[in-house]
């Protein structure tokens, strides 16, 4: 008898257990719906999707990540030879360069600005390198090698807002300081 007794708690004990733990799934389950509804009101607020922003175009009117590899375009900045940047004087005094310095640009071919602006690209290099030369040479040997992403990005708005395109898409270079 004590067997069975103990059999029937047993039994009670995990229909118990069943209950609560399907009473917690639903409410869990509830407040998360509740919590993803929030999240996805705040970023059409912000106008922002899964994918990067409007139109996967990023969060900063870039497309980056989101163009297809028979869409892209690159130059090189300069067209020939490198560059040699004289870099802001640091903390050691000492006065640094950004020597064999070329800058890639990725370009959208499938955004209209492309289409636009592509033909007189070359003619705009002297432009473009110069805006590339006085962002970076706002800059220490420091702070380059703490985050060059940052500096590529600063690269990447000011050439868009040259354009008023963001058919540029990303920046890249290759450098030795010295």
């Amino acid at each position: 008898m004590k067997k069975n007794l103990l059999s029937i708690l047993i039994l009670a004990l995990v229909v118990v257990n069943l209950a609560m733990t399907g009473f917690m799934l639903l409410s869990v389950m509830t407040t998360n719906n509740q919590t993803k509804q929030i999240i996805s009101d705040i970023a059409s607020a912000l106008q922002l999707e899964a994918n990067g922003g409007t139109n996967g175009q990023g969060f900063s009117n870039s497309a980056t990540g989101n163009v297809a590899a028979e869409n892209i375009a690159t130059m090189t900045i300069p067209s020939e030879g490198d560059m040699t940047i004289s870099l802001k004087l640091g903390e050691d005094g000492v006065q640094h360069y950004m020597a064999q310095t070329i800058v890639v640009l990725s370009m959208d071919t499938s955004n209209d600005g492309y289409a636009k602006y592509s033909e007189s690209m070359t003619g705009m290099e002297s432009l473009m390198s110069t805006k590339i030369q006085t962002i970076i040479a706002a800059h220490t040997k420091e702070e380059i090698e703490a985050d060059i992403s940052a500096i590529k990005e600063e690269i990447l708005e000011a050439l868009q807002d040259m354009y008023g395109s963001n058919f540029i898409y990303a920046v890249d270079m290759s450098y030795i300081i010295a």
